[in-house]
């Protein structure tokens, strides 16, 4: 750490001397990412590269989080179909490196201040490496802080996308820890199993498996556990949260249910009990978690881009049980999957 300061003070010594602009020093970070904003303008970037322009990019950096890149592009007026950040240019950033160091990054945002025209420095470097261990965090690289070009590119690129989740929440293990887990979803999703979950949560203290709102949202999780859903559905102050293993057998009542009656359920009962979860969706009209009042209303959605999501998460219960020839999944073995699968250790791709 003691040479990563020394680089910083050398490199700024050796860029203000030879700076036409008197950089003045701040409280925070806020301006000197403000300063790398004001440098990403239209009157000087081509908007239509934004992830080939220095500026622009640290600005994308050091605006996470709260804001995303797709936010960014947004916010500056740029085009939301934006090339790749093409390796050439990364190396420009870089060193010459296939990979962006920790220092290389540190370089790359104080030399960018140093040619901006009032630009302002931040007040630590502290800052500026918080912001290189979001990226390191996302891209999974925290054991080294060096992130490749390809990994790099990948947060530019697909970091706004929902249900596309971080390799790690933080490099600080404590806040790692502390952080709800990411639910990766594919994009046909659409925000419908998170409604399905807000439906589920009027119910969920009676069981997660009694209820055909939370053994759907059960399924929409597939890509993540049932451990992970009772994590999002059980607010923080409730400190004796369930796990899967306490929870009850799923309900024979629920699961012919959703089947009308036959003894295996296949995917379009899935496809029909999901969509029907959508429409005509549960709020809360008051009352305590636990407690709550639930009132069905009007509103419908959001719904799936696709039925090809249900047939994903479908597909991934069906490779679980062993049933991918018909994805017609028997009672007791469904019931087993939604017991067992979260501390399985096994996680089947969709069939």
């Amino acid at each position: 750490m003691f040479t990563s300061m020394l680089s910083v003070f050398t490199f700024l010594i050796a860029t203000t001397n030879a700076s036409p602009f008197v950089l003045p020093r701040d409280a925070s970070d806020t301006d000197s990412c403000q300063s790398l904003k004001n440098a990403c303008n239209a009157n000087v970037t081509d908007l239509s590269h934004f992830y080939n322009d220095t500026a622009c990019v640290l600005f994308t950096v050091c605006s996470a989080p709260p804001q995303v890149p797709s936010a960014v592009l947004f916010q500056n007026g740029a085009p939301a179909d934006q090339p790749r950040m093409n390796e050439s240019f990364f190396m420009t950033m870089s060193g010459g490196q296939d990979y962006m160091s920790q220092q290389a990054f540190i370089d790359a945002y104080y030399g960018q201040i140093s040619i901006t025209p009032n630009g302002t420095y931040p007040s630590t470097v502290d800052d500026v490496i918080a912001h290189w261990e979001n990226i390191a965090a996302w891209t999974g690289y925290c054991d080294t802080l060096n992130v490749p070009y390809s990994n790099f590119a990948d947060w530019l690129e697909y970091s706004s996308v929902p249900g596309v989740c971080p390799a790690v929440a933080s490099c600080n293990a404590t806040i790692a820890n502390e952080t709800l887990p990411c639910v990766p979803q594919p994009i046909t999703d659409n925000g419908s199993c998170s409604e399905v979950a807000s439906e589920c949560v009027f119910w969920v203290a009676d069981g997660l498996f009694q209820n055909e709102y939370c053994v759907l949202s059960s399924f929409c999780y597939a890509e993540a556990s049932t451990d992970v859903l009772l994590q999002h559905l059980y607010p923080s102050y409730v400190s004796d949260h369930p796990t899967t293993a306490s929870e009850a057998r799923l309900s024979q009542a629920v699961f012919y249910n959703i089947t009308g009656g036959a003894q295996t359920m296949s995917e379009q009962n899935v496809i029909d009990a999901y969509y029907g979860a959508l429409t005509g969706t549960w709020i809360d009209l008051g009352g305590p978690f636990g407690a709550e009042t639930p009132g069905k209303s009007n509103n419908n959605g959001p719904y799936p881009t696709s039925t090809d999501y249900v047939s994903n998460f479908w597909g991934i219960i069906s490779a679980w049980t062993g049933f991918c020839d018909t994805k017609e999944i028997p009672y007791d073995n469904l019931a087993d999957y939604l017991s067992y699968a979260a501390t399985s250790g096994y996680h089947p791709a969709a069939c």
